[in-house]
């Protein structure tokens, strides 16, 4: 927090005394986002768009004006800002596509979502990317397009829970919850022998509440989650899972 707050304080002074340079109104930008100021953030993401004269600066500018609107739960205009940043550079990258899919994901757009996806994974063929389509197929109930996926991925997994986490999602969307639910225990045996209680991994633990969630056990769920809280996991993580505790 110490070198976080010293590096504020540099980057303040020197966009105090040069307001004209992009590159540390930029960094400035990111900084605030860091210190969760969104509205901050989003000023001067604004005021370096004016300066940003190349397409990559501006769609640099744009991404940044994007989280800012969503750390602010201001979706709408921050899926804008992120198609803003792809109109001046189409090709992206990867996380660019990760963020847009996730803010399409909030507004239920996910036909925009998988279309996203796709094009994504032609330009760079990634398994996050992947596992990201998936999910959105699924949420999209293009069931049968999201289990060719899946069953083509799971013989090459040594790991193989969170894959059979989402066959389990897509067969509970197509009514089969006996085969879901033999995924769903399949999945849970591997995590509880890859699971240190006492020092838990925030992505294993997020796992275990999926699946709590998907066999309807809310108490389950929820001690989960309080766990995930308790040592301290990221909010994106935690977030979302309680976006689907509040379904239910």
């Amino acid at each position: 927090m110490g070198n976080l707050n010293n590096a504020f304080k540099d980057l303040v002074s020197a966009t105090a005394a040069k307001p004209n340079n992009l590159a540390w109104q930029l960094e400035l930008c990111r900084l605030e986002l860091a210190s969760h100021h969104p509205e901050k953030a989003l000023r001067i993401a604004n005021f370096a768009l004016k300066l940003a004269k190349d397409r990559l600066d501006r769609a640099e500018t744009h991404i940044l004006r994007a989280q800012a609107y969503q750390a602010s739960g201001k979706d709408k205009p921050a899926l804008h800002a992120y198609q803003l940043a792809f109109k001046e550079s189409p090709a992206g990258k990867i996380d660019w596509f990760l963020m847009r899919s996730e803010c399409q994901r909030l507004l239920g757009r996910h036909d925009e979502q998988i279309r996203g996806l796709r094009s994504g994974l032609k330009q760079f063929p990634d398994s996050i990317l992947k596992a990201q389509l998936v999910e959105a197929l699924i949420d999209g109930k293009k069931n049968l397009e999201a289990l060719k996926i899946i069953n083509n991925e799971l013989p090459t997994l040594r790991f193989k829970s969170v894959w059979l986490i989402k066959r389990a999602r897509a067969k509970i969307n197509q009514k089969d919850k006996t085969t879901a639910f033999e995924d769903l225990y399949s999945a849970l045996m591997e995590i509880n022998e890859r699971f240190n209680p006492d020092k838990p991994d925030p992505l294993l633990l997020a796992d275990k509440a999926k699946i709590s969630l998907l066999m309807g056990d809310m108490t389950a769920a929820r001690m989960h989650i309080e766990q995930l809280k308790k040592h301290n996991a990221p909010k994106w993580i935690t977030h979302h899972l309680e976006q689907e505790l509040t379904k239910k």
